[in-house]
């Protein structure tokens, strides 16, 4: 059934489609004629403007050549859309929190993110995003801490993409002040910092201490604005999950912090100042 509004579950479940059948070769017209649907199913699965039930996306999958073993992340996601609860929270057998979180930002028009106690992963140099790693999870494998800083260096890329959203960041001075690392790691990352902000889509305000209880705003946020789709916020946790807001009634709390973190903050130029 097609819908006018396409949910962020809906939209990433049909990403997660679009990639399943472009690695077997298959275009939407080729997949179309071999299950017998209509080009527009196919096309309105993808783009999330379909509710598309569990039943369409076994379909889906197995006619792309997949067992039901490997898509059963798929189909937990669908189960999450279908519910249409205005939340969901990112499964990390479907590659972790960090895959949602690519598929949202890489789409919207304008994110803004506040961080309160470490630098952001979009700003984060790879020995920086290596230390606060190994210091959050000691007992990881050296090879997923290879891939998990990676994985976040792939990521940052999309500051540098030519049409590239844009983006504002909010650091609170304590993250600044925060050592991950050592000394020299700590020097790397916020020259990194301010080389960053020079970008022209990118804005990085800083939450100074020095105003006392006015900067406790709250805990870290990514709000992602969009500009055919709601708002959604993206909230990470510890365990590899992130919990995905998209009930405009959970998302107006945070659209309210935004002004407040604009009033409060340092303008660019002494963010700048104060970075190094």
């Amino acid at each position: 059934m097609g819908i006018r509004y396409a949910s962020a579950a809906y939209r990433e479940l049909g990403g997660m489609l679009r990639r399943v059948r472009e690695k077997t070769g298959l275009s939407e017209g080729g997949l179309a004629r071999k299950m017998g649907w209509p080009l527009t199913k196919i096309s309105r699965m993808e783009n999330g403007r379909r509710t598309s039930s569990t039943t369409d996306v076994i379909q889906y999958v197995v006619m792309c050549g997949m067992t039901l073993r490997e898509a059963q992340p798929l189909l937990e996601l669908t189960r999450q859309a279908e519910r249409k609860q205005g939340y969901y929270l990112s499964d990390r057998r479907i590659g972790g929190s960090l895959q949602s979180l690519i598929f949202h930002e890489s789409s919207a028009e304008h994110s803004v993110i506040y961080e309160p106690q470490v630098i952001h992963g979009l700003l984060q140099t790879p020995n920086y995003a290596r230390a606060l790693i190994t210091a959050v999870k000691p007992n990881i494998d050296e090879s997923r801490v290879d891939g998990a800083v990676r994985t976040r260096m792939e990521r940052r890329r999309i500051l540098y993409l030519p049409t590239t959203p844009a983006f504002t960041f909010y650091i609170h001075e304590q993250a600044l002040r925060l050592r991950i690392g050592t000394e020299k790691i700590m020097q790397e990352q916020l020259l990194h910092l301010v080389l960053t902000a020079a970008l022209d889509n990118v804005t990085l305000r800083i939450v100074p201490s020095v105003i006392g209880e006015r900067s406790a705003l709250g805990g870290a946020f990514h709000l992602m604005e969009f500009h055919e789709h709601r708002t959604i916020v993206y909230l990470e946790n510890l365990c590899d999950g992130g919990l995905i807001l998209e009930d405009p009634e959970f998302v107006q709390s945070y659209h309210e912090v935004v002004p407040m973190l604009a009033d409060t903050a340092l303008g660019e130029g002494q963010s700048r100042m104060c970075a190094p």
